[in-house]
């Protein structure tokens, strides 16, 4: 395994040694399943581990400082440069899980119901990986987080050698405006999306390590190049704090819609509203529910026929069978191929807005799944 290994010493500048040859013979790739035991899982885990030379790894959190804790694992124990064993893990943190969090990684407070805490996993996982070189994207931030629930359990600090894929790619790619895990996949041409899951982030770091290890010299950004970087992390962050927002907002409010669900193929996604065209001329039809009501609504693929935009594809709205608008032209395109040809039951709402209550207006707003980055 090639590349330079960084130990770490929390309390000093990090050092440099060169890399030992792989100890162990290849293996065979071992996939979990999803129902797997944990109890099994966690020592399946532990006995790979002692056939590995590195481990690949990244944990979600229930955020970014000291008193922060974690709620998911995920890794790939490496032997021989090839991947060996895939260890996925949700943690039971004891604490209420923040709607940011949810709104970043999809994990909800019913998907830790019933996990095991980290008094049973960290333990284990931290005497398992001890003789591993650790592979991550910003891993320090992940040793951090092992350190933090290991200290309160009384396990011994991890001082393991490491690797960061964020060092590689700033060294590989010295002008590049940023090195989050997405856009270092764009930079090395993997066509993946992050999806904030630490067994998915785990596999697409190996992946950049890979490629970022076969990299001869940096590589520097044309000017375009750079400005195409810059408008897609400014995307990206947009969309985050928009779903944070979005997310802290839905979390006091009873989201179950009030009227009888359409038939049909359901699209049910919280992170974007997008205004409703035409609406204001079905008034009465919205005020029977009043403001901050949800609804399902049906929605079909068509055109838009009058306006500066007619002719243009469109999302039409139906709500109980009565067309109620569509979307703009603007939206239709940010959200393009998203709904199926054959249309989707979603869901709307009417937003309870000072401004539309002082005026005795009724707005529709659809729920649709975050912007396309394209």
């Amino acid at each position: 395994m090639d590349g330079e290994i960084v130990f770490s010493q929390p309390y000093g500048e990090p050092r440099t040694e060169p890399h030992a040859e792989p100890r162990h013979a290849r293996h065979a790739a071992h996939a979990q399943t999803a129902d797997i035991d944990p109890v099994e899982q966690l020592w399946s885990f532990v006995a790979a581990a002692g056939n590995s030379d590195a481990i690949v790894f990244d944990t979600e959190t229930t955020g970014m400082g000291a008193d922060a804790h974690i709620i998911e694992i995920g890794a790939l124990l490496i032997s021989g440069d090839e991947p060996i064993y895939e260890y996925d893990q949700l943690i039971q943190p004891h604490v209420e899980l923040s709607a940011g969090i949810t709104a970043l990684t999809g994990i909800t407070q019913s998907d830790l119901d019933g996990q095991p805490d980290a008094e049973f996993v960290i333990p284990q996982f931290l005497t398992a990986i001890r003789p591993l070189v650790l592979i991550g994207h910003n891993v320090s931030f992940d040793i951090k987080m092992l350190n933090i629930e290991g200290a309160a359990l009384g396990c011994r600090e991890v001082t393991n050698g490491y690797m960061d894929t964020l060092r590689m790619s700033r060294r590989m790619f010295p002008n590049a405006p940023s090195h989050s895990l997405q856009e270092v996949m764009r930079l090395l041409g993997i066509d993946e999306v992050e999806t904030h899951r630490a067994v998915s982030d785990a596999r697409q770091t190996w992946q950049c390590w890979q490629l970022l290890s076969q990299m001869k010299e940096p590589k520097l950004l044309a000017d375009d190049e750079i400005a195409e970087s810059r408008r897609r992390n400014a995307a990206v962050k947009r969309r985050h704090a928009s779903g944070f927002m979005r997310s802290s907002y839905l979390s006091n409010r009873d989201t179950t819609p009030v009227n009888a669900r359409p038939e049909g193929e359901s699209i049910e996604d919280f992170t974007c509203g997008v205004t409703v065209s035409g609406d204001t001329k079905h008034q009465d039809e919205l005020s029977r529910y009043g403001y901050d009501a949800w609804l399902w609504v049906t929605v079909t693929h068509g055109v838009i026929d009058s306006g500066r935009n007619a002719g243009h594809p469109t999302l039409c709205v139906s709500l109980d069978g009565q067309e109620i608008g569509h979307i703009p032209a603007l939206q239709e395109e940010r959200h393009r191929g998203q709904v199926p040809p054959e249309g989707a039951v979603m869901m709307a709402h009417i937003p309870n807005s000072k401004n539309d209550k002082e005026n005795g207006v009724y707005r529709l707003r659809l729920q649709m799944p975050a912007e396309n980055d394209d």
